[in-house]
């Protein structure tokens, strides 16, 4: 049978488009759910670097960025976004890259990708190893918390904030600059972290099992009142806050509730009144063990003036 000119058209450039998508593969990228434990699978393209994912996006996990204009800063503050564009947190992904490690946010509205990121606000305190970032419009996540396990990153909380929506919590293990990127369609907050010569200039926040204590630092003096703060997943949020002296003899004590503790992390903040003390103290946070009643949580060790 003879072709026509447009039949035969037609057929070449089918087997150009099947030539073309024979040559995407993909690969599959696991990681875990903070706080269950269940594994998750998230596509890429092959060749790329693979990354942790926490959590999942229902789009594309692998985002290509190219950020080589964008320089590292040590900045305190930095803020961006548009207007109230995303309502979820979606996954926290992780990756080690060439100089620097990665941390991607994936964004969501409703049960979908967003298309762009929503206003946020990041701090960095000076010599501190904790970089928070902050989303106003955010109420719900499909992840709680996880390990980096990277050389520079320790791991991170996604933490339910007092004066509304939620913030991201990356806890690190040496002083670093970043560097922070938004990416559309589906929306991600991508922020890089790379070494710095400088030291850490305070130790990083306390935390174990179910608690973490961000206020005070180990070795924090105590004089008069002493305010508290953190988060937990302690059960019905309850938090135990106890004082002792060098003596181990409890000197102020206080419960107070956290703002979540079933979806993620639940903020608290107090102030107890501490009687002066001279030496060593240890300020213990956490709760009683539902099992046999023990103590589950975090020591800080303090000191009195």
């Amino acid at each position: 049978m003879m072709l026509t000119g447009l039949s035969l058209a037609v057929l070449m450039l089918t087997g150009l488009l099947l030539v073309g998508c024979g040559k995407t593969s993909t690969t599959s990228i696991s990681g875990t759910v903070g706080g269950g434990g269940e594994t998750v699978e998230a596509s890429g393209t092959t060749g790329s670097v693979a990354e942790t994912t926490a959590g999942v996006s229902s789009e594309d996990a692998e985002p290509e960025v190219s950020a080589e204009e964008t320089p590292f800063t040590d900045a305190p503050e930095a803020r961006g976004g548009s207007r109230f564009e995303s309502d979820g947190i979606l996954a926290v992904r992780f990756g080690e890259h060439e100089g620097y490690e990665r941390v991607v946010v994936d964004l969501g509205a409703g049960e979908k990708a967003a298309r762009r990121v929503p206003e946020w606000t990041l701090t960095s305190p000076e010599g501190d190893g904790l970089l928070r970032v902050t989303f106003p419009s955010v109420d719900a996540t499909r992840v709680s918390d996880g390990d980096f396990g990277g050389t520079l990153l320790k791991d991170f909380h996604v933490v339910r904030a007092p004066e509304g929506g939620m913030f991201i919590d990356v806890l690190s293990r040496k002083a670093f600059t970043y560097r922070i990127l938004e990416l559309r369609n589906p929306a991600r907050l991508v922020v890089d972290f790379k070494p710095s010569s400088a030291s850490l200039a305070m130790p990083a926040p306390s935390e174990h099992g179910n608690t973490v204590v961000i206020k005070p630092r180990s070795g924090a003096p105590v004089s008069g009142t002493l305010t508290v703060s953190g988060y937990s997943r302690n059960l019905e949020a309850s938090n135990t806050i106890t004082l002792l002296d060098a003596e181990g003899m409890v000197i102020a004590e206080e419960t107070v509730q956290g703002n979540d503790w079933s979806e993620t992390w639940g903020y608290f903040e107090t102030t107890l009144d501490a009687p002066p003390f001279t030496g060593k103290g240890t300020l213990k946070v956490g709760t009683a063990s539902a099992r046999d009643g023990t103590f589950e949580g975090v020591e800080v060790p303090v000191r009195g003036s």
